[in-house]
C-alpha cells in the first residue's frame, strides 16, 4: 500500500490537497493506517478500478479523484473519529466494571497460547521422547483460534486473515515447480 499511497499523496501535491497528502504523508502515526487506507479505497472507487491498479490509471482521472475525496475529508475524518472513540469508551466501560469483564480476552489469549505451544512444541517432543501423548488437530485448534478473533476483533478481521491466507496458499502453488 506504500507505494499506491505514495502515488496518491504525490498526486495530493500536485492538486492542492492538503488533507489528503497529510493523511498518506503518515502525520497521523501508526493509528492512521486505517484512515490512509479508507482515502486510498476513496479514491479507487472515484477512479473505478481495484487498489492495485491505482499506479496505471489514468492521471487526470487520479487528480480529479483526489479532488473529490479531499472534499469529502472531514466526514471521512470525523467518522475515523468517532470509531476511536467508540473503541475507547468500550475500554473505559470494562476498565470501570472491574476485572471479570474483559478477563476472558487475555485468559483465551493465554489459554490458546498454551494450546498452540503445547501442540506443536511440547507434544511432539513428548511422542519424541517415548510418551506417547494423543495430540488435538490443527484443524480444531485453527477453529478456536478463529472463534476467538472473531469475538474479540470481529468477523472482518476473519475475513481479512482468511483472504491473506487464501493468497499466501495462491504464491506458494505458484512457486512450485
Amino acid at each position: 500500500m506504500s507505494l499506491i499511497g505514495g502515488v496518491i499523496a504525490g498526486i495530493a501535491s500536485k492538486v492542492g490537497a492538503e488533507l489528503v497528502g497529510k493523511v498518506l504523508g503518515d502525520r497521523f502515526g501508526p493509528a492512521g493506517g486505517q484512515l490512509a487506507e479508507t482515502v486510498v479505497k476513496e479514491v479507487a472507487k472515484r477512479v473505478g478500478v481495484p487498489v492495485e491498479q491505482l499506479p496505471e490509471a489514468n492521471e487526470k482521472e487520479l487528480e480529479d479523484a483526489v479532488r473529490s475525496v479531499e472534499t469529502t475529508m472531514p466526514e471521512i475524518i470525523a467518522l475515523w473519529a468517532k470509531g476511536l472513540d467508540g473503541q475507547f469508551a468500550l475500554l473505559q466501560a470494562e476498565t470501570e466494571q472491574g476485572f471479570w469483564q474483559s478477563a476472558w480476552r487475555w485468559g483465551w489469549m493465554y489459554l490458546l497460547a498454551f494450546f498452540w505451544i503445547w501442540r506443536i512444541v511440547v507434544g511432539p517432543a513428548m511422542n519424541a521422547w517415548g510418551w506417547p501423548i494423543e495430540l488435538v488437530d490443527h484443524a480444531i485448534l485453527l477453529t478456536l483460534t478463529t472463534w476467538f478473533i472473531s469475538l474479540y476483533m470481529g468477523g472482518h478481521t476473519v475475513k481479512a486473515l482468511g483472504s491473506s491466507a487464501i493468497e499466501a496458499v495462491k504464491s506458494m502453488r505458484g512457486r512450485q515447480p
